[in-house]
């Protein structure tokens, strides 16, 4: 069995007070992004993964995002091997292009946010919703 799947719900007797929102994705009452950038090596990951377990024990809803082309915020955020190599990534085809009525070419989303976070979404032992953006299986598949 692997990790479970969607959203972690934030438990009131636990987290107490809401704190920007009702705790469920797509809220944006005092909803922030946060990037984590730098150097290889510099600690990146462990970064991030530190500041969303942090952000989730205040009772705040985060979701992380491993954009790694080697990920490994899973065991950061608690998982274990097994369970972060059970992980589904994004789909490749989840951006679509269209043609704007303008002629415009537009690059969207095939899926809403909330259901995308709902689908792939992985909770992990803090309460941080992780998402993979994808892993390499292969050499020449990245």
């Amino acid at each position: 069995m692997g990790p479970p799947k969607g959203i972690c719900l934030r438990d009131p007797a636990v987290h107490g007070r809401d704190v920007g929102g009702d705790g469920m994705a797509g809220d944006r009452g005092g909803a922030r992004r946060v990037a984590i950038c730098g150097k290889g090596g510099s600690g990146k990951t462990t970064i991030a993964g530190t500041l969303a377990r942090v952000l989730a024990r205040t009772g705040r809803s985060v979701v992380a995002i491993d954009g790694d082309s080697n990920p490994n915020l899973a065991l950061t955020l608690g998982l274990s091997p097994a369970e972060a190599e059970r992980i589904v990534p994004l789909p490749r085809d989840l951006l679509v292009e269209r043609v704007e009525p303008s002629g415009e070419r537009a690059t969207v989303l095939r899926e809403p946010p909330d259901r995308i976070v709902q689908t792939y979404g992985v909770c992990t032992p803090d309460n941080v919703t992780l998402i993979l953006m994808g892993r390499v299986d292969h050499a020449g598949a990245g």
